[in-house]
């Protein structure tokens, strides 16, 4: 009677983890996930407030992103490459063209 009630217990846990995957995502997530090149754009001005050129970031009072549905903040956005960063100044104004990939947001053009 004690192996069938474990057997049982572990016949459910089982079928528990598996439905508990499978409700997650599991692998089905990783395959539903867009490729890098799915990104979305859009582009963008504002005023830059801070500039981090060792983290490679910049923090930029924006209005609306066109092309991504971004109200108007104030953020701080990764650059593609820090090298964008080295002619920039606090408060200077910029247009800038931002990528989401469904995760995370990318300046890939800043000037």
């Amino acid at each position: 009677m004690k192996n069938l009630l474990l057997i049982t217990l572990l016949a459910i846990a089982g079928a528990g983890t598996a439905f508990a995957q499978h409700a997650s995502g599991g692998q089905h997530a990783v395959q539903a996930q867009a490729p890098a090149s799915g990104a979305k754009t859009g582009t963008g001005t504002g005023l830059i407030q801070r500039i981090d050129k060792e983290g490679g970031t910049v923090t930029i009072k924006h209005g609306p992103v066109q092309g991504l549905n971004m109200s108007a903040m104030t953020m701080s956005f990764p650059v593609k490459d820090k090298a964008m960063l080295a002619n920039l100044q606090p408060l200077q104004k910029v247009e800038f063209e931002l990528s989401y990939d469904g995760k995370d947001y990318l300046i890939t053009r800043i000037k």
